[in-house]
């Protein structure tokens, strides 16, 4: 029998979806990823081959960033990422969002308790913490909405 992980990666990579893939994944990440600060001054906007080009909002903090990239590099390999590139730009309205609300909407310990009991039985760890990300986002959207 085949794990569930490795017919969504064959899938992922038949169809070609890998580099939105990794995209979303470091959209839903980049706080974590950069920090709160630098993730409220910075969007990630298009991957093309193995390069992110990341949004800056002013040219002050493109110019703070120039300092940062290699520290981003080395957090963003784990997605393929060889190169990153600083542009001036828009920065996109989810990651907006996502700065405004980052703390506003916590999850209860009832909630964490949930998201844990859904996924104690996955053993492919990666998954699990996809299903632990997707869920946690999932019930903070519904407080948001509430």
């Amino acid at each position: 029998m085949q794990r569930v992980g490795g017919i969504l990666k064959r899938f992922v990579k038949d169809y070609g979806l890998e580099t939105g893939l990794h995209l979303a994944g470091i959209k839903t990440q980049w706080q974590k990823l950069v920090g709160q600060t630098l993730a409220a001054h910075t969007s990630p906007d298009i991957i093309k081959g193995k390069t992110i080009f990341i949004n800056v909002d002013t040219p002050q903090w493109m110019h703070h960033l120039s300092f940062y990239k290699q520290e981003m590099l080395e957090k963003l390999k784990k997605y393929g990422i060889e190169n990153v590139r600083l542009r001036l730009g828009r920065l996109d309205e989810y990651s907006v969002n996502e700065f405004k609300t980052a703390n506003a909407y916590q999850l209860t310990e009832e909630d964490s308790r949930y998201i844990e009991n859904t996924i104690k039985n996955l053993k492919d760890d990666e998954l699990k913490e996809k299903f632990r990300t997707l869920l946690s986002d999932a019930l903070r959207h519904n407080k948001k909405n509430k």
